[in-house]
């Protein structure tokens, strides 16, 4: 291991600013239940590590290739740069993702920095990770506390469809442009358009058939039948979006190593426009410590989105308001 001072040209944050940085990182990569998984979130984790409990004595916290390597998976086969180069792509993909999430964890903590990892190019290449001070808004000067017997959600961002082409996407947003409310509006049209088109043919076909009943018409029955169901669902899931602002993403729609996302509808912020945002929120069961999820509500809590435990989701169910990010126990 091998940690170096930044150069003297360059802000040195002070040492707790960076004690801060990695408890930040660490509460958060623990709420999320990132904390072993993968190799990439392994380096990251070590670094703030490192962070958190030498904050007060160092600058910032510096390695190079090798010696992460040494750490994090001595017994890997391939060379230094070969090991770490998808891994820091990985880094700087989740980094943006995590941004909001970090933000949030440190202004609960009390605490004013996060962290940041910069790549320092040269031979060898260095990595450091360095505190990065929170914007402060009017609102955030008071969070909302925890509700008696509740939790607190932890948000994170989850790539959006289409990631693997285009790296905009990594970050879990879709902005909201005109070309593509124009494009779903048209596909949901047409969509609309050939179910009541191919359900007139159905009607005409059998009344002008002197054919008595088979297995064809009973299949394109069924045929038409979850064809209608798959538009009414997607209809339905468009106009609740558009009326409450978030729902529970469907699976085909987020990654396949991800699930319980959220797919919410972010409204303009000044010369900003409005974004999709793929988020997955997790919380710790104040009872049992365990892993909470976001759930539909289902016939017991009809139209709300509930958080449950994982060790127990019958039981240890938790309200979700996406607004204050806390949950109050429904149950008693």
């Amino acid at each position: 291991m091998k940690s170096d001072l930044q150069s003297s040209n360059l802000h040195v944050p002070s040492e707790s600013a960076l004690t801060q940085a990695g408890k930040v990182a660490l509460t958060f990569l623990e709420e999320t239940g990132q904390t072993e998984r993968n190799q990439a979130v392994q380096v990251f984790r070590h670094m703030a590590q490192i962070a958190a409990e030498r904050g007060h004595e160092l600058s910032n916290i510096e390695f190079e290739t090798v010696a992460l390597k040494e750490i994090v998976a001595a017994n890997t086969l391939k060379g230094a740069s070969a090991w770490m180069s998808p891994l820091w792509k990985q880094l700087e993909d989740r980094q943006e993702s995590w941004g909001p999430g970090l933000r949030s964890t440190a202004i609960q903590m009390g605490y004013r920095f996060t962290p940041k990892l910069r790549k320092l190019h040269g031979s060898p290449a260095k990595y450091q990770l360095t505190a990065d001070p929170v914007e402060i808004d009017a609102g955030d000067r008071h969070p909302t506390p925890t509700p008696d017997g509740g939790i607190r959600y932890t948000p994170a961002a989850v790539a959006a469809p289409g990631a693997v082409i285009s790296a905009g996407l990594r970050g879990g947003v879709v902005r909201h442009t005109l070309p593509l409310i124009v494009s779903t509006s048209v596909f949901v049209t047409v969509a609309v358009f050939l179910l009541l088109f191919s359900a007139w043919w159905l009607v005409v076909t059998g009344l002008r058939s002197n054919s008595p009943l088979s297995t064809a018409h009973v299949s394109y029955t069924v045929m038409w039948c979850f064809v209608s169901w798959v538009v009414w669902r997607v209809f339905k899931f468009m106009s609740e979006l558009a009326e409450l602002g978030i729902v529970l993403a469907p699976e085909f729609l987020v990654p396949f190593k991800e699930d319980h996302v959220t797919l919410e509808l972010q409204p303009r912020d000044g010369n900003k426009t409005g974004a999709f945002a793929f988020v997955r929120y997790t919380a710790t069961c104040p009872q049992c410590k365990g892993r909470v999820l976001l759930h539909d509500g289902g016939e017991e809590f009809k139209g709300r989105i509930v958080g449950r435990c994982g060790n127990s989701p019958r039981e240890q169910v938790f309200s979700f308001d996406q607004r204050l990010h806390v949950g109050r126990p429904m149950r008693g």
